[in-house]
C-alpha cells in the first residue's frame, strides 16, 4: 500500500552538479533553484527556479537519485562499459567519478538515442566518454572491461509516478518477455567482464520476475560470478546482495545487483588472462 500511495505523488527532481563547473551551486542559487543533499552521494533534490536553462548549459544534469546510485555501484577505474547507455546520465557519472583514471564506453543500439547521448556528452564536457552504436545482445567489443553496467530495458514499473501511462502500456504477461531479454543480455555481456572485474545489473522496476528472477538463475549458471558486498554508503538502500530503492523514499524505484567475476574460474581452476583493449 505504501508503494501504491507513493506512485500517486509527484516525484521530486534530483540533479547532479557538473564537477567541471566550480561555481555550479552558486549558479543554481542565482537562478532561484533551492537544493538539498540526499542519501546518495552527489545527488541533490532541487526545486524552483530556472533549472532547464542550467541543464541546457551543462551546469547540472537532471537525474533521479536512484539512477545516480546505480551508476556509483558500477563506477571503477580502468575501462568501463555502459551497455545500454542512453540517455547517458549514468555513463557521465561513472566518467566523472573516475576522472582520468577511467575510460567509459557508452553503448546504445538505437541510432536516434546515440545522437541524443552524444549531444549530452558534448554539453557536459566529458572527455573520457566514447559513444558507440552497439547492440548489447551482440556486443562487438574485443576487449574485456574492469566494470560492465547493464541498466536493462524493463517494464519501467518503478517510474509510475513520473510516467503514469505505464499502467496502461504494461500487461502482466509482458514481465516474462522482459525477463527473457534481460537474461539474454546478462549472458551476452558476462564474457566481457575481466577476471576480478565487476558486473552491475539494474532495472527501474521492483518486480521479482525482472530482478531476483533474472540474477538468481544467472549466478546459479555462472560459477565464475558471485554477489559482491555493497559499499558502506549504499547499505541503507539494500540488504546483501541486492539494492532495492522504494518510491516511498522519494523518486523512482530501482533494483540493482553488484556482481564480481572471480579471478579464478572455479570450474577450471585456472587463472584467466585479460584480453587486449580496443
Amino acid at each position: 500500500m505504501a508503494r501504491a500511495r507513493a506512485f500517486l505523488e509527484a516525484p521530486p527532481t534530483h540533479v547532479r552538479l557538473n564537477p567541471r563547473v566550480p561555481d555550479a551551486l552558486a549558479q543554481l542559487q542565482a537562478e532561484g533553484v533551492e537544493t538539498r543533499a540526499t542519501g546518495v552521494p552527489g545527488a541533490r533534490q532541487a526545486s524552483g527556479g530556472r533549472l532547464v536553462d542550467l541543464a541546457r548549459r551543462g551546469v547540472v544534469t537532471v537525474q533521479d537519485a536512484g539512477s545516480q546510485l546505480v551508476a556509483l555501484l558500477a563506477a571503477s577505474d580502468g575501462l568501463v562499459l555502459d551497455a545500454c547507455a542512453a540517455p547517458g546520465g549514468k555513463a557521465l557519472l561513472i566518467a566523472d567519478e573516475g576522472g582520468p583514471r577511467t575510460r567509459v564506453i557508452a553503448a546504445e543500439a538505437s541510432l536516434r538515442r546515440v545522437q541524443t547521448l552524444a549531444r549530452l556528452c558534448s554539453r557536459w564536457g566529458a572527455p573520457n566518454v566514447s559513444v558507440v552504436a552497439a547492440d548489447a545482445l551482440r556486443p562487438p567489443f574485443r576487449a574485456t572491461f574492469d566494470s560492465v553496467l547493464l541498466d536493462a530495458p524493463c517494464s519501467g514499473l518503478g517510474t509510475l509516478a513520473r510516467n503514469p501511462d505505464v499502467r496502461w502500456r504494461v500487461a502482466p504477461e509482458d514481465l516474462a518477455r522482459h525477463a527473457e531479454r534481460q537474461r539474454r543480455l546478462l549472458e551476452s555481456l558476462a564474457p566481457l567482464v575481466r577476471p576480478g572485474g565487476r558486473l552491475v545489473y539494474a532495472t527501474c522496476s521492483l518486480e521479482p520476475e525482472e530482478n531476483e528472477g533474472v540474477v538468481g538463475p544467472f549466478l546459479e549458471a555462472q560459477a565464475a560470478f558471485a554477489a559482491e558486498a555493497l559499499p558502506a554508503w549504499a547499505r541503507p538502500f539494500g540488504a546483501f546482495p541486492f539494492v532495492r530503492i522504494e518510491p516511498a523514499g522519494g523518486g523512482d524505484a530501482f533494483f540493482a545487483a553488484r556482481l564480481r567475476r572471480r579471478e579464478v574460474d572455479p570450474r577450471s581452476a585456472r587463472v584467466e588472462t585479460r584480453d587486449v583493449v580496443i
